[in-house]
């Protein structure tokens, strides 16, 4: 079996120190960890977006991901704020938390790493990982309504001569005055296996120089909703309800995000 394929490492892994922007999903799912209890567990939390505004608000959560350089920018951002978050540097396929939760939140992170069977063992873990009753969230992009995406799967996109770089792009800069510079692009589509591959490049400038350049490989699930259902009842979840957008809409196929929340 293969290990998740994701690229947040190193410089990317550094590009996520200033996203604090939590967005509607923060909101959301502070309200069903106040709805459906605590502790909670914020399921590849990475630099702590939505993790250090949690417990800013007083909320009882942990946090856990698959990449020790993502924990470290969050341990570090954690630091700034006098906030001293319970962090586990796991595999969700691989989960084996001492404390048993309320409610399990994954937010951005169903899906990535390239491996089906692993997802499944993911959903497992988290039920494993629930008081009964529990709740288990995590909300999935759909492809169908990203069209580079739809499109790549047809044959004359998928079997194009390989995406190259961009000559340029947007540099973020950092508090010691060098510049991050990221860009990504798509490596294949393989419709049968249901997996895209993209790369991501990352460069670090000093006054005009560079000086470290990272490239690093990311493999994406794609499913459908039917399926992710099969799977969480597979996994042993019942009370499994589909939501559209971060909203209490019912999930339509105008959403561009779905969210899954089960219980156990």
């Amino acid at each position: 079996m293969q290990r998740p394929r994701i690229w947040h490492y190193g410089l990317v892994a550094q590009s996520w120190a200033n996203a604090t922007e939590a967005g509607p999903e923060g909101a959301y799912f502070k309200k069903l960890i106040e709805t459906s209890g605590q502790p909670a567990l914020d399921l590849g939390c990475g630099s702590g977006r939505l993790l250090l505004l949690l417990l800013r608000d007083g909320l009882d959560v942990d946090g856990c991901d698959y990449s020790e350089d993502m924990l470290a920018v969050c341990r570090e951002r954690a630091a700034k704020q006098g906030l001293s978050p319970r962090l586990y540097a796991q595999a969700m396929h691989e989960l084996d938390l001492p404390r048993r939760y309320r409610t399990i939140f994954a937010c951005g992170v169903i899906g990535l790493g390239g491996e089906h069977r692993l997802t499944m063992q993911a959903m497992q873990r988290c039920h494993e990982h629930l008081r009964p009753g529990g709740a288990f969230a995590f909300n999935y992009a759909v492809r169908w309504n990203d069209p580079p995406a739809w499109m790549a799967r047809l044959p004359e996109y998928r079997h194009a001569e390989r995406e190259e770089w961009p000559a340029s792009g947007e540099r973020q800069r950092l508090a010691d005055g060098t510049e991050l510079e990221v860009a990504a692009r798509s490596l294949e589509t393989d419709p049968l296996e249901n997996v895209a591959t993209r790369q991501i490049r990352a460069r670090l400038w000093h006054e005009g120089n560079l000086i470290k350049e990272e490239v690093h490989t990311q493999r994406l699930d794609d499913y459908t909703k039917n399926e992710l259902v099969l799977m969480l009842e597979r996994a042993g979840f019942g009370d499994i309800r589909i939501f559209g957008d971060f909203s209490d809409e019912p999930a339509n196929s105008d959403h561009h995000e779905l969210i899954f929340i089960c219980r156990k």
